[in-house]
């Protein structure tokens, strides 16, 4: 134990703050890691800079485990030790790798903000805007989060098929989105045109909402 000023004792020994420090950055890193990825649709409006962000946050992750892992073993030779780094270093990135990103995005956004969805699909027959009319039409600001442009468009098929209001919230560059859609009854597996690609139905969320790529 060390003896700091005025005689108080340290309860961590100097090594011992080292490694938890080590420990909680190497956690620190991965967990920022694994938040880029939650948010993955929402940079990937940001295209390549999402992809460069996404990467960046890779490489600091491995660079802190890395140093980590020299460090204990250069303070202490203890495999034991080491392995404190070394299983949250390797069992965090095979963990980010098997998760479902989108689908966790894409439930857990909704149940969090289900009231303003609910809030949204009162004002759908109030969408008449398409792709092509700046992405729709602007919805009220307390419901700008919903969308990646605070917008709504009113989506639809080729033909006489249903339409439904769409809360684009990664927008493909040149064409292509996807993101929450609302429609009035069932969409099934129609094909819709969102901004000049085809997609469908993902998930169904509740309260007439779905998820389309």
């Amino acid at each position: 134990m060390s003896v700091a000023a005025g005689g108080t004792t340290s309860a961590v020994p100097p090594r011992g703050r080292a490694l938890v420090g080590w420990v909680a950055g190497v956690l620190a890193a991965w967990g920022i890691v694994a938040g880029l990825h939650l948010v993955g649709l929402r940079l990937a409006n940001l295209w390549v800079f999402g992809l460069l962000l996404t990467g960046l946050g890779w490489l600091v992750a491995l660079a802190a485990t890395g140093l980590a892992l020299r460090a204990m073993w250069r303070r202490t030779r203890s495999v034991p030790v080491l392995s404190l780094v070394l299983i949250p270093g390797v069992l965090a990135p095979v963990a980010i790798l098997a998760v479902d990103w989108t689908s966790t995005f894409v439930h857990g956004f909704y149940r969090l903000h289900r009231t303003d969805f609910q809030a949204a699909a009162t004002l759908a027959d109030q969408v008449t805007a398409r792709y092509g009319d700046r992405y729709g039409q602007v919805l009220p600001k307390d419901l700008w989060h919903l969308s990646s442009k605070g917008r709504a468009v009113r989506i639809g098929t080729e033909g006489s098929g249903p339409t439904g209001i769409l809360l684009p919230v990664r927008v493909g560059r040149p064409d292509g989105a996807a993101g929450y859609a609302y429609f009035a009854g069932t969409p099934g597996d129609t094909r819709f045109d969102c901004f000049a690609e085809p997609c469908r139905v993902r998930w169904s969320l509740g309260d007439g909402w779905h998820w389309l790529d």
